[in-house]
């Protein structure tokens, strides 16, 4: 290893990579560290790893898509494409029914039909990682709810535009030029009016973890008619809205290094971790002879108490995960941590002027959030939701909260909890609030 970090600092010395700064020799010295790691654990499990071992995956569920592991375990199924006003075709699975009942059978029961959003680097993947009596997606099914689980556009799901490739050189910038503020304005609109629209009901419940509440409470702050006529009760799980407390060791950085997001798109890289074949199959089979790696892993966002997870499913999940962004977004993030506010992303003066009027980007207001009906669970282990940003959610969400209460969780706890039984009173209060 010390022979690559060598050849490194010698080709910066040698001005090839002095012009875009320090920050680029940290990219590539991680990109040549992940290269030698993934030999060392090729290496290491050809020399005789013991793939029963407890601590990996115990079926094949880490490999599997999403429709697959849906067909095995006998739920309906469904894809749908919606198109955004932008133009961005975003990927909506569908699990109509409970275990055992057909498609029909289940859609001719007109169940509530509910909307799972999931967070930063992930996809509806994750909604159903966990034991299938414990997934949040299969426990809903068989609750009796029509479960709608999307795709934030660039994931490995929605990598689709109309007229833009996001592989292109020409057009990859424009394409991935997007960060949970469109999301709010575009898909979270399209992806509600298009469930509405096929379900034939008026309101549908929202169901959302980490950058998925974010966007939700953005488009709540920009249009809360719009959101009470179509909404009847929104599930924020670990919610995202102020960072002042933030412990992530990723956005942590690309904070105190602004220089990095910029040095990055010198590069031309615009995507962010993304689902490639490497990436994901790297992940799995480590997380089968070092699952500390996998908690690693996971913490470059979010930081995870270990001890809180099922480990047995957390190398199911990381066949899954990462599942790619923008980098707008990561930014977008590092901005609110940095200003200390929950704010518009930053253009800096001159273009937040043209854009919104003003040389200071303006903060979404959640007094413009009233008459909605809102549950928020958070933890005490989420060093990126922290309790103390939580409490501050809480506060601005006020009259809306019919439900408030921490856990003893991480980020990603509340999809891969080793005790799930916050699930069992989020369920208790859904059902006390029935929509049809």
């Amino acid at each position: 290893m010390n022979r690559f970090i060598k050849r490194l600092q010698w080709s910066q010395a040698g001005g090839w990579i002095s012009g875009l700064g320090g920050d680029i020799t940290i990219v590539l010295v991680v990109l040549v560290a992940t290269a030698f790691a993934e030999r060392t654990v090729e290496g290491y499990l050809k020399e005789g790893f013991d793939a029963g071992s407890l601590k990996g995956p115990e079926d094949d569920d880490h490999k599997k898509p999403f429709n697959i592991i849906c067909k095995e375990k006998g739920y309906p199924f469904e894809t749908h494409k919606v198109l955004t006003e932008d133009r961005y075709w975003l990927t909506l699975f569908r699990i109509p029914g409970a275990k055992g009942e057909t498609r029909e059978e289940a859609i001719a029961q007109r169940k509530p039909a509910i909307f799972l959003q999931h967070g930063i680097l992930d996809s509806a993947d994750t909604w159903i990682m966990h034991y299938e009596d414990e997934a949040p997606a299969f426990v809903l099914a068989n609750a009796g709810y029509d479960v709608w689980l999307g795709n934030t556009r660039g994931n490995k799901y929605s990598r689709e535009h109309q007229t833009l490739n996001p592989d292109y050189s020409d057009e990859k910038e424009e394409f991935w030029d997007f960060s949970f503020q469109e999301m709010a304005q575009y898909d979270v609109p399209a992806n509600i009016d298009y469930i509405r629209e096929e379900t034939g009901k008026w309101r549908i419940g929202v169901m959302a973890h980490s950058q998925g509440t974010t966007q939700m409470y953005i488009r709540m702050t920009q249009d809360n008619s719009w959101w009470k006529w179509r909404v009847a009760v929104f599930v924020s799980l670990a919610g995202v809205a102020r960072l002042d407390h933030c412990g992530s060791s990723l956005l942590t950085t690309l904070a105190q290094h602004e220089s990095l997001i910029e040095n990055i798109k010198r590069l031309g890289v615009y995507e962010m971790f993304p689902a490639d074949y490497l990436q994901s199959a790297a992940f799995s089979r480590i997380c089968k002879g070092f699952p500390i790696v996998c908690k690693l892993a996971i913490q470059l966002v979010a930081n995870e108490n270990k001890e809180l997870d099922e480990e047995k499913r957390l190398a199911t999940f990381m066949g899954h995960y990462p599942s790619g962004c923008s980098l707008k977004s990561l930014h977008h993030f590092s901005q609110i941590l940095n200003s200390k506010r929950f704010q518009n992303f930053d253009y800096g003066k001159e273009k937040n002027l043209e854009i919104y009027g003003d040389e200071i980007p303006p903060e979404y207001d959640f007094s413009n959030i009233y008459g909605n009906k809102i549950i928020q669970v958070y933890g005490t282990a989420d060093l990126l939701a922290t309790p103390e940003d939580s409490l501050w959610l809480k506060e601005q969400l006020g009259d809306n909260l019919i439900f408030s209460q921490e856990y003893d969780l991480g980020h990603m706890s509340f999809l891969l909890a080793a005790n799930m039984t916050f699930f069992d009173d989020v369920m208790e209060i859904l059902q006390e609030n029935t929509w049809w």
